[in-house]
């Protein structure tokens, strides 16, 4: 049974080949017949549509006109014969003349429809009302022209028949030549313009190669715009643009990622390090009882605080954040600010210049969150007896909130990152002095929500001043419509 078995398994395995290279046959054939049908080819295919169409018309309007012209032509040829037979003394002699003449023959009737002379041959017109009419006669084609003429008091019917054998046989060789030459000429418009097209288009090829080549570690990725030109150009530089912003994006987000991951590393190290402590002398030792609950305390309440910053901040990235907007007393506000402040800030001087009767809509709550980061970080970076300032004003139509302290100030450098997500300057915002870097990040959140703007003036060992700006017309053109 064994033996069988290992003489039966090679087959198998050769069917299972078998079958998966003619998959992978059909599979290669089915993208060759798309690729057959690529961008470039639809478009040279378009371009020797439209060079087809245009031919055709114009060749079916040659021929129109080149037709009508001959049959002008002839028919004052024609004309020149009749009046040529009218001034003949002899009308029968005159048509005998004209018959012999090279590619013409004569037939003429009577008003009753018998003929008198014939020189073609006997024939019968199928609609005698039509004036033109085609007739073969010994391998040549004539056309007929009718002629209703009186001569010598008598009416007669004449029919004059052309030979247009050498104009049609012409016509079929000038147009045969014009097809062919045609034909060559379509052929290289669509060989050399689908090469030119697709050159042309090797940009988006290459785009779409890459874009599948791009992935999480190779963002930095990136088109080489040296050979296009023009929308395609345009395209590609829009392309690396896109690109930039995506990387960018995304290193913000690991960066968001790893330094929330690190926040929550140092409180989860000191709840889990008080744990083990408790589990060893806790039971037993009072003093590190208490100490080990206050600390697990403090740490958890650090930690619900970490994760209400984050969720605020995902809020705003979804866009799912509510304001609860309120016509209030931005003075009134202010003036809260202040009290608060002083109630439990006894190590700074906390001066104030709240100007009153400042009103504006907004969500109070917020904004008095974002000016308490503010001066929650005045308060952090200034060293006991410097003096906070805290200031409420009206400069035209708009409301100027400003914190400022005589700490140790920001660099220069620092100062276009510092509402940055997790962003810790070296001297200014030092992780001794507590916080998770994303109190200016949120107040600039809700500044924004609310159409303000921020200013930020700072100089090393001299301190800050935090700027809130907000437009009032929005708030008195609403109250104004209400009214």
């Amino acid at each position: 049974m064994k033996t069988g078995n290992k003489s039966e398994n090679p087959k198998h395995n050769r069917k299972v080949s078998s079958a998966s290279g003619k998959q992978k046959s059909v599979t290669e054939r089915e993208k060759k017949r798309k690729s057959n049908y690529s961008m470039s080819r639809r478009i040279s295919v378009s371009y020797t549509q439209m060079l087809v169409d245009t031919f055709l018309s114009c060749l079916v309007l040659i021929i129109i006109v080149y037709i009508v012209f001959n049959l002008v032509v002839l028919g004052n040829e024609t004309r020149d014969i009749v009046e040529y037979l009218l001034l003949s003394d002899n009308l029968s002699e005159g048509i005998f003349e004209i018959a012999v003449q090279k590619d013409t023959e004569v037939a003429l009737a009577d008003t009753d429809g018998e003929m008198i002379i014939n020189t073609f041959r006997d024939f019968s017109l199928p609609y005698p009302w039509i004036p033109l009419w085609l007739f073969r006669k010994d391998r040549s084609l004539f056309i007929l022209f009718k002629y209703e003429l009186a001569f010598s008091g008598e009416r007669f019917a004449l029919y004059v028949f052309r030979n247009i054998t050498g104009k049609v046989l012409e016509m079929i060789v000038i147009f045969g030549f014009t097809a062919v030459l045609y034909v060559i000429v379509t052929l290289m418009v669509f060989t050399r313009g689908s090469s030119i097209t697709k050159n042309i288009l090797n940009p988006i090829a290459e785009m779409t190669r890459m874009a599948r080549e791009i992935t999480a570690q190779n963002l930095n990725l990136r088109l080489n715009v040296t050979n296009a030109k023009d929308e395609l150009k345009e395209l590609i530089v829009t392309f690396n643009e896109m690109m930039d912003r995506i990387e960018s994006a995304y290193n913000k987000q690991n960066q968001f990622v790893s330094d929330a991951s690190h926040e929550l590393r140092t409180p989860i190290s000191v709840i889990q390090g008080y744990t083990r402590m408790l589990e060893r002398w806790g039971k037993d030792d009072p003093e590190v009882l208490n100490e080990a609950i206050e600390a697990i305390g403090k740490e958890a309440e650090n930690m619900r605080e970490l994760v209400d910053k984050l969720l605020f901040i995902a809020r705003n990235d979804r866009d799912t954040l509510v304001l609860e907007e309120e016509t209030f007393s931005l003075s009134e506000m202010m003036d809260e600010l202040v009290k608060e402040t002083r109630l439990v800030d006894k190590e700074h001087i906390i001066e104030d210049y709240i100007e009153k009767d400042i009103e504006i809509k907004g969500d109070r709550n917020r904004l008095k969150q974002a000016m308490r980061i503010f001066v929650d970080n005045a308060q952090k970076y200034t060293e006991p007896g410097g003096k906070i300032e805290i200031t409420l004003k009206r400069e035209e139509n708009r409301a100027v909130m400003s914190v400022r302290d005589t700490g140790c100030g920001i660099d220069s450098n620092d100062i276009s990152s510092i509402f940055d997500r997790f962003y810790r300057a070296d001297q200014s915002r030092d992780r001794n002095k507590g916080g998770h870097g994303l109190g200016l990040s949120i107040a600039r959140i809700i500044v924004l929500r609310h159409g303000g703007k921020i200013h930020v003036k700072s100089k090393l060992g001299e301190g800050s001043t935090f700027s809130v700006i907000l437009n009032l017309d929005k708030n008195k053109s609403e109250n104004t419509s209400a009214g």
